[in-house]
């Protein structure tokens, strides 16, 4: 049995790739080397030896690295190991003035660039650049239109900053804009009544909404 299979071993390999019967030893220890390098599962290859890093210094004294042993004097460099941990970060809960009175834009900035309250707090998180650069204008109260047609708009500035020449605005149904009567200026976290007068335009036949209204200030 065992002479026949060698038989049909050396027919096979003299088929395939062209052995002589003296030279079947040869050809089986060949093709079993072949067999095992496709499978992976021989002898460490010479590119995964390579795949390492290697370091050497020049003559001007400085450190290369590479995955080619690309110089004679390089030599396997030993690396550090790699550790994988978790980090849990910490949620900053910013502060601001809500507590503190208010920002206080008149103080100017702290050293950090942050604002400074009125009740002198300086650990606040808001920067003084953005905040204190400009007035916020917001209508707080649209009065009822009273008998003689007239309503009121009651202005605040949410900002530190004087709001300068503000201007109320209605747009009546015509669609021409139409200024209210008020205040020059509203101060810092103030607030300012605008005056619709019956005279200036037509009545509103209906209760006044903020689509109707515009907000400008000479230094918004």
């Amino acid at each position: 049995m065992n002479e026949k299979f060698f038989h049909l071993l050396n027919f096979n390999l003299k088929e395939s790739f062209g052995f002589s019967s003296s030279g079947s030893l040869v050809g089986v220890i060949w093709c079993f080397w072949v067999c095992l390098a496709s499978s992976g599962l021989g002898l460490p290859s010479v590119s995964r030896a390579e795949n390492g890093v290697f370091s050497w210094e020049d003559e001007s004294g400085v450190l290369h690295f590479s995955s080619k042993k690309g110089d004679p004097k390089a030599q396997q460099a030993k690396l550090p190991a790699i550790n994988r941990g978790e980090v849990q970060l910490v949620k900053r809960k910013l502060l601001s003035c809500s507590n503190h009175g208010g920002i206080n834009c008149q103080a100017g900035a702290d050293e950090d660039g942050s604002v400074i309250c009125y009740d002198g707090f300086r650990d606040s998180a808001p920067i003084y650049r953005f905040s204190c650069n400009a007035p916020k204008l917001e209508v707080a109260d649209i009065s009822d239109i009273d008998m003689n047609g007239h309503f009121t708009v009651t202005v605040r500035n949410s900002k530190s900053i004087v709001a300068e020449s503000p201007i109320v605005k209605f747009l009546s149904e015509s669609g021409a804009p139409v200024v209210l009567n008020g205040p020059n200026r509203i101060d810092g976290y103030g607030v300012g009544e605008f005056v619709f007068n019956a005279q200036d335009a037509d009545i509103p036949r209906g209760p006044v909404n903020l689509a109707q209204l515009q907000l400008e200030c000479g230094n918004c």
